[in-house]
């Protein structure tokens, strides 16, 4: 279902009507003040002699007093009013988000940038706080305290009014008119370019250590570098088509302007008998504040726009189609540990497979590897295994259960997946192995530690298993990060388990430790893994090779040899070259 912006912020419009009335009302009593000082002034210079309340001069500067008092208190309710209601709305927006992101295919989740995720849940749900805390109150005190103020002006000596009110209005609209066509799509522009380079500095930062490494040739850095010229760029451009107008609008609206305008106008009128001096005064007093509540709107403007984009971005994401889950929760499915993929197809976008009718049966306590070049589609086939997205076509079977009938907790209980890129969370040790048992004990977690080569390294951190690694997994290589998830694989004790390149960041110490880690975990579990390396397979019970989406050939090691087929092209150019290797170590 679409979400627009209007549903997004439909929680807070009943304190943003609110806020209008109240604000409103302010910006209404806020004129009583002029109007008690007008005939106050009145009554000073003899121009007036009532013998009533509206003569008495210290009633009226206590209806001064209280008008002025009571416009404030009810612009603060005002404000209060959707300043809490924009607290609660934050807080509910950012749970959904957090809800929506977990509800999407874990492919797609995968797929967005840390860092348009970290915008999206901490600075764009802020930034919808000028259009929910601001926008109604500030908006509406502004044009009924324009309005208003006008109107009593108007009231005051209609002639002079529209004198002045003419004049300032003519001038602001031609230069507001400038602004507008200078403006075109560069503050959209802008906002893209502001996500954009958010996003590569917080790509930059979480590859620092790459970046270093590389200097650079990093691609990253790179990409930041690009993103930083486009924004700085389109900065100038912004700040150069809004400039200038905007200068001559800040010069117009000045109250010192206002009021040499005021005067000039004032002597002409009074001079020529057409205006008494009191009614003079509300238009010095009035007049020059007016622009005020212009420059709010103005100010607010930029402001709007980018609350709005904040808002559409996370509307966007609300609005995509949650992955529907099965109702199966319980239970272990008719085949325990079997892996069916029934004729699958799949494609990332309408019209490029990037699967063909793969069909393979992983039974219990067996391995299965996928093999072949880059692109063959073994990486997409793991995850499907997972359900990171549903296929286009066919059926994949965990237990004997088509994975789009279990729930979610179900299938992530029965398959462990381990991925070449490591996911460690901000956190110790401990808490990054236990999330693959949450409420392990710490025994347990050191028993997982040990059975996946990890523990000794760990005893040597600072502060051991406490230790706070951080989301780039400080103070562990590649290798020993990659047997941290497989600590947690190895707690979470599921009956499958998907292996993507679990060497792929190891030195050849870490290898032999993670190949040592595998043979433990892999025991009476059903293993789909995914190698580049052959020589790491060749015990695997069958072995698939995939090419453009298809399996080409199938089979166990001495087998597909022995065909002389692709596989066994790629084993002989794969063993020369660990020949050669080995040589040149001699």
């Amino acid at each position: 279902m679409a979400v627009s912006v209007r549903d997004l912020i439909r929680p807070a419009r009943p304190a943003m009507i609110l806020s209008g009335v109240l604000t409103a009302a302010g910006a209404v009593l806020g004129i009583v003040p002029f109007v008690a000082l007008t005939q106050l002034a009145a009554v000073w210079l003899r121009e007036r002699s009532d013998p009533g309340w509206s003569g008495n001069p210290w009633l009226l500067i206590g209806i001064a007093a209280g008008a002025l008092l009571g416009a404030q208190l009810l612009y603060l309710a005002g404000i209060g009013v959707t300043h809490l209601a924009e607290a609660r709305l934050r807080h509910r927006l950012r749970q959904q988000i957090v809800d929506a992101i977990g509800r999407l295919p874990l492919g797609e989740v995968a797929r967005i940038p840390h860092g348009t995720i970290r915008k999206m849940v901490c600075d764009d749900t802020s930034a919808i706080h000028t259009l929910v805390a601001h926008i109604p109150g500030d908006v509406t005190n502004a044009i009924v305290g324009v309005l208003a103020g006008g109107a009593y002006l108007v009231w005051v000596d209609w002639r002079l009014a529209l004198s002045l009110l003419g004049i300032w209005l003519l001038a602001c609209l031609l230069v507001f008119g400038v602004m507008v066509r200078s403006f075109g799509d560069i503050t959209q522009r802008f906002g893209e370019a502001q996500t954009r380079i958010s996003a590569a500095t917080v790509e930059m930062l979480e590859g620092i250590k790459e970046i270093k490494n590389f200097q650079a040739t990093d691609a990253t850095r790179t990409r930041f570098h690009q993103a930083q010229t486009h924004f700085s760029a389109i900065s100038y451009e912004w700040v150069s088509a809004s400039g200038k107008p905007m200068a001559v609008m800040a010069a117009l609206l000045r109250p010192s302007t206002v009021f040499a305008l005021v005067a000039a106008l004032a002597v002409m009128f009074t001079s020529q008998g057409w205006t008494p001096l009191s009614a003079t005064l509300p238009f010095f007093l009035l007049a020059p504040g007016l622009p005020d509540a212009v420059n709010t709107l103005i100010g607010l403007m930029q402001h709007t726009y980018e609350s709005q984009m904040a808002a559409k971005a996370s509307a966007d994401l609300l609005s995509q189609e949650a992955m529907p889950q099965g109702d199966l929760d319980q239970g272990d499915g008719p085949i325990p540990g079997q892996v069916e993929v029934d004729q699958v197809s799949f494609s990332y976008e309408p019209g490029v497979p990037v699967l063909k009718g793969v069909s393979f049966t992983a039974e219990p306590g067996t391995v299965t590897a996928l093999v072949g070049p880059s692109g063959g589609g073994k990486s997409t086939l793991a995850r499907l295994v997972a359900r990171f997205y549903d296929v286009t076509d066919g059926a994949v079977r965990v237990s004997g259960v088509d994975v789009r009938q279990a729930s979610f907790a179900w299938l992530l209980s029965r398959v462990a997946i381990v991925l070449q890129d490591v996911a460690l969370t901000n956190d110790s040790v401990l808490d990054n192995i236990a999330l693959g048992r949450p409420g392990a004990t710490r025994e347990q977690v050191e028993a997982a530690a040990r059975a996946a080569c990890i523990h000794d390294r760990i005893q040597r951190l600072p502060q051991g298993y406490d230790t706070i690694l951080g989301e780039e997994g400080g103070f562990l290589s590649g290798g020993e990060r990659q047997r941290v998830t497989l600590a947690r694989a190895y707690l979470q004790d599921a009956p499958i388990l998907v292996l993507d390149e679990a060497t792929a960041q190891a030195d050849p110490q870490s290898e032999r430790d993670i190949h040592r880690a595998l043979s433990r975990l892999a025991q009476g579990r059903t293993v789909i893994i995914i190698a580049h390396r052959l020589a790491t397979i060749r015990d695997a019970d069958q072995i698939l090779l995939l090419e453009d989406g298809q399996i080409v050939e199938r089979g166990r090691h001495n087998d597909l040899v022995a065909a002389d087929g692709r596989y066994a092209a790629i084993w002989r150019s794969q063993d020369l070259s660990a020949a050669g290797e080995l040589s040149e170590g001699k």
